[in-house]
């Protein structure tokens, strides 16, 4: 079984990632990484950066301690319609992905919240209207 153990799950910008991967692979992988990346999950088109590699060699199983440095940004973003969310993951690179964790970077550890605008200007006067035609109040 491959998992990822992180120390904790809340980060603040430019800390240090720190924890410890296993995995046990049927054979040797041609390429194995541990990644620390950046994801967007929600409406619209996704987009993904890593932003550091470990190599961990080709050998069928291990166990490993990592530590990443964190940037700056993009912090964490929990929203309606997008977040941003922070992960380590284990990479074969034929195989793909392994083992994810993902956790929160961002100021005092905590993700950024979006709520709800009010009045949105982007709704424009249609918009406006069908909600009066519903009887959805602002």
């Amino acid at each position: 079984m491959n998992s990822i153990t992180l120390a904790t799950r809340a980060y603040t910008p430019f800390a240090t990632v720190s924890g410890s991967v296993r995995w046990r692979l049927d054979e040797a992988p041609k390429s194995l990484e541990l990644r620390l990346f950046w994801f967007t999950r929600g409406r619209g088109t996704e987009e993904a950066q890593a932003v550091s590699t470990m190599d961990l060699g080709k050998t069928a199983s291990g166990e490993r301690a990592f530590s990443f440095d964190l940037p700056g940004n993009p912090w964490s973003v929990d929203g309606r319609l997008i977040s941003i969310v922070w992960g380590i993951e284990l990479v074969d690179k034929k195989e793909g992905s392994l083992a994810v964790e993902e956790f929160v970077m961002g100021p005092g550890g905590q993700a950024t919240v979006l709520s709800a605008v009010q009045s949105p200007r982007s709704e424009g006067k249609m918009g406006s209207g069908l909600k009066k035609y519903f009887g959805m109040n602002r």
